[in-house]
């Protein structure tokens, strides 16, 4: 990606050529390239704003993601029932690290007596 100094150095580039345009004592060479360099600045100075806005949307993206993602995380914790989590109201176990890390409530099915495991992420829990 091109940064804010590389379009600087270009510019800074055009100028040079600008000075070396002067220079030349054929005017319609000299007017030719002069046409050329302004060309050349209008297109720079164009994909810089355009850079800088996209920039702008980037950094607008990277805050609504924090948003979403803050808003996804639970504000209560359930409690927690033979190692997976319990929710108000609700008899069924979830997956713990499913509900931790996605935000998703999935059931836990049984193993064994002692043990449960989350079909998902195959998280096992129990004693």
């Amino acid at each position: 990606m091109v940064d804010i100094e590389t379009f600087g150095a270009a510019l800074g580039s055009i100028k040079t050529i600008t000075e070396i345009a002067a220079s030349i004592r054929n005017a319609k060479l000299r007017q030719e390239m002069n046409g050329k360099i302004a060309e050349l600045q209008d297109a720079l100075l164009a994909a810089k704003q355009q850079m800088l806005e996209m920039q702008e949307k980037y950094e607008l993206v990277l805050k609504e993601n924090k948003q979403l993602k803050d808003a996804v995380v639970p504000k209560v914790k359930p409690r927690i029932k033979w190692g997976c989590y319990q929710f108000d109201g609700e008899e069924a176990l979830f997956c713990t690290a499913c509900y931790d890390t996605k935000g998703q409530k999935n059931l836990t099915t049984r193993l064994n007596t002692k043990f449960r495991q989350c079909p998902v992420c195959k998280a096992t829990f129990g004693s």
